[in-house]
């Protein structure tokens, strides 16, 4: 097997464990309030980044005296915290409206929805100096079209506060992707994804135990889903996408990982028993040819 097949190959199993990722999510908030599980598992997240990000600070020596000056460790360690702060709370709005969605949306169908984050990310890019083109303004119309046949039956009052709350989510997606691409060098994107998910959940705590008043007995109920979350979709998906970039194109990688909507709405249908009507599957597939057509160079 050539090297592209197989970065091709672990691509397209990065994005069944992401689609599976919508499955657990629905799961999750069956035994828990949503953005009680959105912040436990977004900590759990960045407590299984800890020994990887040390084991990078050792490597790299990027916070050491050894190789940098105070001033330059200063700098890095504000840098980061900048980072976390800004790419934690765009990830916040992220993953919590896709989570609160899911409440009156089915897999599948944020699936979706959430892709929008592909034609969003070159727009909200203008904040960091790039030029729109023409195709993306296309791309975006498109995409909401799409989101538009699938979600307002009847005007504007015919979509659920989910379908709004996941289209916000997928804004939410490419204002990270924007701001991480701001912060992220050779050396700190484990130090940086580390920061964005413990700051994440540590606001997302904050506000569930105000807002939900969560227990300890509802998260104990959710352990196994949280652990698959966590372990599988997160931690495991993410690992499988930078060693099967290493072997393929951008391009072709970008398009085999938009499959996770695809996959999240197979695993619905068998998993949850949640069949998408002729409406939103052709709103789907709307949506699903803009981010295609928004990937081409």
């Amino acid at each position: 097997m050539s090297e592209k097949n197989k970065g091709n190959l672990i691509l397209l199993l990065t994005a069944i464990l992401w689609g599976t990722g919508f499955i657990s999510q629905k799961l999750g908030n069956r035994v828990m309030p949503p953005m009680t599980f959105n912040a436990v598992r977004q900590i759990m997240a960045a407590l299984v980044l800890t020994p990887i990000a040390m084991r990078g600070l050792r490597t790299s020596g990027y916070l050491s005296l050894k190789n940098s000056s105070q001033s330059q460790i200063d700098y890095r360690k504000k840098r980061l915290l900048k980072a976390g702060v800004l790419c934690g709370l765009f990830m916040l709005i992220g993953t919590a409206t896709q989570q609160i969605g899911l409440l009156t949306v089915s897999a599948g169908k944020s699936g979706f929805i959430s892709s929008i984050y592909i034609v969003f990310t070159p727009l909200f890019s203008v904040i960091i100096g790039s030029r729109v083109k023409r195709r993306t303004v296309l791309c975006i119309a498109l995409a909401m079209f799409g989101f538009a046949v699938m979600s307002l039956k009847g005007g504007l009052g015919g979509a659920t506060p989910g379908d709004w709350l996941t289209l916000v989510s997928a804004a939410g997606f490419a204002a990270q992707i924007v701001a991480v691409n701001c912060f992220v060098d050779r050396d700190n994107a484990i130090l940086i994804s580390q920061a964005q998910f413990f700051f994440c959940g540590m606001a997302g705590l904050v506000i569930a135990v105000i807002a939900e008043g969560p227990t300890l007995a509802a998260v104990f109920a959710g352990v196994p889903v949280l652990l698959y979350q966590t372990f599988v979709p997160t931690a495991g998906g993410y690992t499988l996408q930078i060693i099967g970039q290493k072997y393929t194109d951008s391009s072709t990688a970008a398009l085999i990982m938009s499959l996770e909507a695809v996959f999240a709405m197979i695993f619905g249908a068998i998993f949850l028993h949640e069949i998408m009507s002729a409406r939103e599957i052709a709103g789907a597939a709307i949506i699903f040819g803009a981010t295609i057509l928004g990937q081409k160079e």
